[in-house]
């Protein structure tokens, strides 16, 4: 049996394994993850593992496995969920930071609440491992831009349905010829100064999420260079600060306190 807790953070919703004392996570650990996964029908399931103290800072790699059993490069909403449950497992740490692909991120928590993570800017260059013909997708949607925040998103400036959000989504992400990874579209569109409400199909779970912390935080970074923004989601507000070297993701997330 695979121990995991339930998570939280602006209604995106984890299954949290604790694999801190690992020094590696195997295929077949994913293969008992993605069962609890499902069984609990959570957006992703995180995966922490390789914890280490180091000089009074703790640090833990973080794995993101999707409902299409794929290993996704990152999740913003995911990563403040494990900073619920670091800084709630060890209250004597004050220093935390999530180690991923893409280097190591501090988390920050500003409450029992709320918690926030720092990460690098937006880039807007086409990574062609997520598509290998940026000309033909500016052809077929002229529309949409891409932006990668550790995560590709697709990021248009609109206010759209649900239906016609989902509609796009699996139209784009059925050219597996052009996004052989898939990749998450995100509208959005200000309500007022330095307000946006954005919304997200996922490529992870093939269907629109309340939230999705990357996601605004690629609508944030199109709409604005540097500064706040505050991003209303349906799953809850998101407060995002733009550096000129990172990005600050802020919100609320909680994590159970007793393993299923």
């Amino acid at each position: 049996m695979v121990n995991y807790y339930l998570a939280e953070a602006c209604q995106n919703t984890f299954v949290l394994f604790d694999c801190l004392e690992l020094s590696c996570v195997d295929e077949s650990f994913l293969k008992k993850a993605h069962p609890c996964l499902l069984k609990e029908n959570r957006d992703d399931a995180l995966i922490l593992f390789d914890g280490a103290l180091i000089d009074h800072v703790m640090y833990a790699h973080l794995l993101v496995l999707g409902q299409d059993q794929a290993l996704g490069e990152f999740c913003g909403n995911g990563a403040r969920a494990c900073a619920a449950y670091l800084f709630k497992k060890y209250p004597e740490q004050s220093h935390f930071y999530l180690i991923t692909q893409h280097g190591k991120h501090s988390l920050i928590k500003y409450s029992d609440e709320i918690y926030s993570i720092s990460l690098p800017p937006a880039r807007f260059e086409w990574n062609k491992k997520f598509t290998t013909s940026p000309a033909q997708i500016s052809h077929l949607w002229p529309h949409l831009t891409y932006v990668e925040m550790l995560e590709p998103h697709l990021v248009f400036n609109d206010k759209v349905s649900d239906a016609e959000l989902l509609s796009l989504g699996r139209e784009i992400n059925q050219r597996r010829d052009l996004f052989p990874l898939g990749i998450n579209i995100n509208c959005w569109h200000a309500l007022e100064e330095g307000v946006l409400e954005v919304k997200t199909y996922e490529r992870g779970v093939q269907r629109l999420t309340r939230s999705c912390g990357t996601g605004s935080m690629s609508c944030a970074a199109f709409y604005k260079k540097l500064g706040n923004v505050l991003v209303m989601t349906s799953g809850g507000p998101l407060e995002i600060t733009i550096h000129k070297n990172t990005m600050e993701l802020k919100g609320p997330a909680f994590c159970n306190e007793n393993y299923l």
